[in-house]
This record gives structure tokens, sequence and C-alpha cells, in this order.
């Protein structure tokens, strides 16, 4: 049996809009002065990082389930939310701390979550959404 990939589709095309956003910021100067310019990379931030840690708790067998649970989101929305707007710019001076890039999180979160799927949250619940490991 195969290990399941979890969350790709959303990771493959967070991690494209990622890309062109950052493009965006380094050759195209007017891009700098928009408001997505400031929240995009906060939104993605989530649904990029969140199915890297999934997996890799997959790959390396501490966890079975391969769907993201709502608490999964919170946990790493709380743990984001923390390093990166209360930790880190104390020690970085160019890292601020911004409420709406809290908020940007908590969107990016709810993104992930639903973008996932009925189908998956049902069999979740049953129990049948169980990752197959080979070993």
């Amino acid at each position: 049996m195969k290990t399941q990939i979890v969350a790709l589709p959303q990771f493959m095309i967070g991690s494209l809009i990622y890309l062109i956003h950052y493009t965006l910021r380094v050759f195209l100067p007017i891009y700098n002065s928009t408001l997505i310019r400031f929240y995009l990379g906060d939104i993605l931030a989530l649904i990029v990082c969140i199915p890297i840690f999934v997996n890799s708790q997959i790959w390396f067998k501490v966890r079975k389930c391969n769907y993201i649970m709502i608490w999964d989101i919170i946990g790493y929305f709380l743990l984001f939310s923390m390093y990166c707007e209360i930790v880190m710019p104390h020690f970085i001076k160019t890292m601020t701390s911004d409420p709406f890039d809290i908020l940007a999180y908590a969107i990016g979160g709810l993104i992930l979550y639903f973008s996932q799927g009925t189908t998956n949250k049902l069999n979740n619940v049953h129990g049948k959404n169980k990752v197959k490991v080979v070993a």
C-alpha cells in the first residue's frame, strides 16, 4: 500500500501562489505598495506549512490520520501567531508585530480546513480515513 499525501493540491496551489507573490515583490516595485503584498504571504503560511508538518508526521509514523483536523490548524495557528508576532519581533528588527497578520493566519487556516472537502471529514469521523504506511 502507498502512503497517501495529505493536502497535496492545497500545498501545490499555495506554493505556486506564493512563488508568484514573491516574484512580483522582487520584480514589480508597484506591487510592494498594495495591501495584498503585506498579507498574502501570511494567508498562505498555514496553507503551505501545515501539509509539510502533517505529512512529515505521517512519514515518521507518529500520525495515522491523513486528514488535517481543526485542532491541528488551531495549534499551528497559535504557534505561528505567538512565534512570528510576539517572539521574533524582539530578535529581528525587520519583523513587526501586527494583529492583521494574526487575522491573515486565521483566514489561511480556515481556507485549508474547508478546502479538504466533506468526504474526507465524513470518513475521518467514522475512522475510515487511516493512512496505510508500507513498512
